[in-house]
This record gives structure tokens, sequence and C-alpha cells, in this order.
């Protein structure tokens, strides 16, 4: 009997909730380009509130959107490895994982981060307000958007 109602209850995961991200709003674009790029990514994917462009050797090439107390990206080692071998890496809760001091040109409660490879020690990092944020259909238009980005970036 027991077992029966068990079965029959309707349970629903509960989603976190989205925070609002305590930075500075940024908008450091080399082009409008990038800056429509960069404008896409966070219009397509609605939970992005954070987007940097690293351009390799500690140098920072644009910035939209809310970001953290650092003014320049470090590379720590989940960059460093997803620009490594080519292939996008999503932390899908970065608050409970050891790596998320990496990324203190974040905000401080960023949910959640995807880091693009774009090619030629170049990556796109996004930020994310809320715990798994990011659907399949978001990190495929991620992917497609990196593309173009990564053809209209300058030379570094």
């Amino acid at each position: 009997l027991l077992l029966g109602a068990f079965g029959s209850l309707d349970v629903t995961v509960r989603e976190k909730e989205a925070v609002k991200l305590a930075g500075v709003d940024f908008n450091e674009v080399p082009s409008a380009e990038v800056g429509w790029a960069l404008a896409a990514v966070l219009e397509a994917v609605p939970n992005a509130k954070s987007t940097i462009v690293y351009g390799g050797g500690g140098k920072t090439l644009a910035r939209l959107g809310t970001m953290g107390r650092a003014q320049q990206v470090e590379a720590g080692a989940i960059l460093e490895k997803a620009m490594e071998e080519g292939e996008q890496a999503y932390l899908a809760d970065l608050q409970i994982l050891p790596g998320k001091d990496e990324f203190s040109y974040l905000p401080i409660n960023t949910q959640a981060v995807v880091v693009q490879p774009l090619g030629d020690g170049r990556a796109l990092v996004l930020g994310g307000n809320k715990v798994r944020p990011f659907t399949a259909r978001d990190l495929t238009m991620i992917q497609a958007l990196a593309s173009f980005l990564a053809q209209t970036l300058p030379e570094t």
C-alpha cells in the first residue's frame, strides 16, 4: 500500500532560482561585429549574463555584461584545458566546484560557466545567473555564435 502511494506521487524537481549577479556592467568591444556577436549570445541564451573573450597571454579582447573584480582574464587550468582540447567546457554548478576561484573576472556569485574555445589560443567565457541554466540548444547556439565570433575577432 505504501509503495503504491509513493508510486503515484507526481514528483517534480525544483529548479534553483536565478540570482542577480554582483558586479559591474561592462561594454568593451573592439568592433561592431564583435559587439553584435556578444550581444547575440546574451540575447539567445537568456541565463548568460557575462561574456568575455580571452585572447591568450593574459589579454582580454572584449567584455560585455556583468563582470567581477578582476580586470583581466588569468587563464587557469579549466580555461587552458578547454583551449588545448578545443572542446567546450560546461560547469553547471560553479559554486560547489574548487575551480570557481579561477574565474575571478566573473561576478563572485556566478552560478555556471561555459568556456568555448575559439582557436588560436582564444576563448569565449560565459557566466550564468542560475545553476544548470544552459540547455543543449543553448550550448549549440553558443558554438554557432562562437564560430562567427572567431572569424570577426582581430588578430592578436
